[in-house]
């Protein structure tokens, strides 16, 4: 089993266990009353959904295993440039051959790409931004 299974698993029965932990005491201890399982299931259950929330969030951080994603963090680039003559910029992973972008860093991650640029009228300006490599 993945690493990403065994944390469900323990994320379900961590939820089940909850349940038990509040609903059994509560249930033996009370006294009188028809069916005190209309107050102790609700309650029990609340428990029950935190400590679910809890681990599954946990267990959603598990990484490595196939059908598990894992979060990544958005590369932002920010470029500005101001020249009288022929301006190019390139972002995202194009690559740094002939340009002056960022480059390839190996992070297949969403790009967040930011380009300025501006000529004083006798120049030609070439931006690209995105993922062309």
């Amino acid at each position: 089993m993945t690493a990403a299974v065994v944390r469900w698993l323990v994320a379900v029965v961590g939820s089940a266990a909850a349940f038990a932990v509040v609903a059994v005491p509560w249930a033996v201890l009370v006294e009188g009353g028809d069916d005190p399982w209309d107050v102790i299931g609700p309650v029990a259950g609340v428990a029950a959904a935190g400590t679910l929330a809890a681990l599954g969030w946990w267990a959603s951080q598990a990484t490595g295993g196939p059908g598990v994603r894992r979060v990544r963090r958005v590369r932002r680039v920010r470029q500005s440039a101001r020249g009288g003559g022929r301006i190019r910029q390139t972002g995202g992973s194009a690559g740094t051959s002939g340009s002056t972008g960022s480059g390839s860093t190996g992070s297949s991650g969403p790009t967040d790409i930011r380009q300025r640029a501006r000529s004083n009228g006798s120049g030609d300006i070439d931006q690209v931004g995105g993922d062309r490599g």
